[in-house]
């Protein structure tokens, strides 16, 4: 099985893709400023109050995990446009198990819930379809 080039190696500096990187790249030969991985709490964390016990890798017994917190779920959209209410989650391949699907989802709740429902979203999977969102916000910076 062949490793995973680290980003560094695929000069990436700070971004996890290349269309990240594109995306970052051409928001900003567009002056179009942007917040890059921002930390959003969709569910706090807690502590479960009675007995949990819980499989663990390489264990043949479960694990006693009674009086351990459970960690908060988050969600780092890639950019957020916040003078153009605008999120964009750059996904090129998302695997049939990955969490991202539910994590999007809580994600557009705590939207909602908190009062930014009128954030406008994208998931581009492609150079092109970067492109049509500089198309986007151009087109509706011309318009107000």
């Amino acid at each position: 099985m062949a490793k995973k080039k680290s980003a560094k190696k695929r000069n990436l500096g700070v971004y996890s893709s290349g269309l990240e990187k594109h995306c970052a790249e051409i928001l900003r030969a567009n002056n179009i400023k942007f917040e890059y991985e921002n930390k959003y709490v969709l569910i706090e964390g807690f502590d479960y109050p009675s007995t949990y016990f819980k499989s663990v890798p390489k264990q043949k017994s479960m694990v006693d995990k009674t009086n351990r917190r459970s960690l908060p779920i988050t969600y780092k959209p890639d950019f957020v446009l916040p003078h153009h209410n605008i999120v964009i989650e750059t996904k090129g391949f998302v695997r049939a198990n990955d969490s991202f699907p539910l994590r999007w989802k809580l994600f557009m709740r705590y939207l909602l819930e908190s009062g930014q429902g009128h954030y406008r979203l994208f998931i581009p999977r492609n150079q092109a379809q970067i492109n049509e969102i500089i198309n986007f916000i151009k087109d509706d910076t011309t318009k107000t």
